[in-house]
């Protein structure tokens, strides 16, 4: 470890003095006598370019430095072949950086290894390095795909330019990096004290698609929290799927967050749909349980409103129908027919939705309930899919809606992308797993690799029969 510090100190200092001497002394040779604001910038675009030129020439440094370390090293010696040398290049949020490394042949199965590629858990053939590819998930996750290419290119390299720069992605690079990412799910802990009561909230929203016979698909989706304090849900977790995942993925999420026999009640809302009030017959984890389902008020009232088209009588009735006088309601109704015998289709529509859902309405101010629904259906899923007219492929909008609902329930995309980075299936972890220290500013980073550096044969990267490394 010492020798490649060494090696690797040595050989940066003089470059990077070089870089910053040449740049700087060339900018100092522009500078306009006269005064000009482009000096200003033109001064600090050269620091800019000069620090990733630095970068650059370090990680180039750093990664042939490694090579040759264990090139010479007894381990390589004792267990591998050296068989050819070629040179690497990868996309970095610095600018492209090339490197030479030594391709290998195992002494014992004859199989080709890379050490560079494999201790830096790298993929083989590979442009685009993983943490521009993390950013690219988190911020597709609120983002469309066009404004992600375009945030990711402003990101490379300079940051500081006045003239167009190189644009390294497109909308379609973004997209086949979505569609061929895979992150690791999440296991949730449970928490210290589970609350008696639940709340669940539900809604659906109309995607348009492509390549589906301009069909568009229904996405359902479900709020789960504890409370509402000062407006806000309390331990909010969302659920959408165009399946019935978003179902099975609630309910696991329940039973491994909370003790399920601690739990009394849990009041389900929605706007009356058949698949939301079939809810409250899924979420009895035990037969001393209640599950209340309750019809969102704005529904109601907005029912209500269509009915009467007068507040007077809008007011009179909802009284009539808190007031579980049924009879009065429908004489009611029949009246305003004889009165409006042009709007008879209306009346009855919405007379027959009250009367379908009597009950839950009646449950919604009993117990005081609330239903943000239409605001969190909004946030949750029409900000990213239906707030600009665009369509999708089926497999992406389930990507997305993944992205999505980690990005909502604020789960670190970033971190569960390198997790799986290494891995051809999908790994479920613990919370206490996902450890990734370098990512956190106020820590020292430490390789977990330190002292297994020249230890090739070890799966310190889980990459056994992965074709994606040498």
């Amino acid at each position: 470890m010492e020798s490649i510090l060494q090696n690797y100190n040595d050989v940066l200092k003089k470059t990077i003095n070089d870089i910053f001497h040449t740049n700087l002394k060339k900018q100092l040779d522009q500078l306009d006598i006269n005064g000009n604001v482009m000096n200003y910038v033109n001064l600090l675009s050269n620091l800019d370019q000069s620090l990733c030129e630095m970068a650059k020439v370090s990680l180039k440094t750093l990664f042939e430095t490694l090579d040759k370390s264990f090139k010479k090293s007894m381990e390589r010696k004792s267990k591998y072949s050296i068989k050819s040398y070629h040179e690497r290049t990868i996309l970095t949020i610095f600018g492209e950086v090339s490197f030479k490394r030594t391709f290998y042949t195992s002494k014992t199965s004859g199989k080709n290894y890379c050490y560079v590629d494999r201790l830096l858990g790298l993929h083989k053939y590979d442009y685009f390095d993983p943490y521009l590819k993390s950013i690219i998930l988190e911020y597709s996750a609120d983002n469309s795909m066009p404004k992600t290419a375009k945030y990711i290119n402003n990101l490379i390299g300079n940051r500081i330019y006045i003239d167009d720069k190189f644009q390294y992605f497109s909308r379609q690079t973004v997209r086949n990096i979505i569609l061929n990412s895979k992150l690791s799910h999440m296991k949730m802990e449970q928490v210290d004290e589970t609350p008696e009561e639940l709340y669940i909230i539900a809604d659906e929203k109309w995607i348009h698609t492509q390549n589906n016979d301009h069909n568009d698909v229904m996405e359902k989706s479900i709020v789960l929290f504890e409370d509402i304090k000062n407006h806000k849900l309390v331990n909010k977790m969302i659920f959408a799927s165009l399946d019935k995942s978003f179902l099975d993925n609630a309910l696991n999420y329940i039973n491994d967050k909370y003790d399920v026999e601690k739990i009394k009640r849990i009041y389900c809302m929605g706007d009356g749909a058949s698949w939301i009030k079939s809810l409250q017959y899924e979420f009895k984890f035990h037969k001393d349980m209640k599950v209340i389902y309750g019809l969102d008020k704005f529904h109601f009232l907005q029912a209500l409103h269509h009915l009467c088209f007068d507040e007077e009588l809008e007011k009179t009735m909802k009284d009539r129908i808190l007031a579980d006088m049924k009879e009065e309601f429908n004489f009611l109704c029949d009246s305003l027919i004889i009165k409006s015998p042009h709007r008879i289709d209306v009346i009855l529509e919405k007379q027959q939705y009250i009367l379908n859902n009597w009950k839950f309405i009646y449950n919604m101010y009993h117990f005081h309930l609330s239903c943000p629904m239409e605001s969190q259906i909004s946030h949750n899923l029409a900000a990213l899919f239906t707030s600009r007219p665009k369509g999708f492929s089926i497999e992406m909008i389930n990507i997305l809606t993944k992205l999505r609902l980690l990005y909502k329930n604020k789960f670190n995309i970033k971190k569960l992308f390198f997790h799986n980075f290494n891995s051809l299936e999908i790994i479920t972890i613990n919370k206490e797993e996902l450890n990734f220290d370098i990512l956190d500013s106020n820590k020292s980073f430490t390789p977990a690799y330190k002292d297994k550096l020249y230890h090739p044969t070890l799966s310190f990267f889980s990459m056994k029969n992965n074709s994606n490394y040498y």
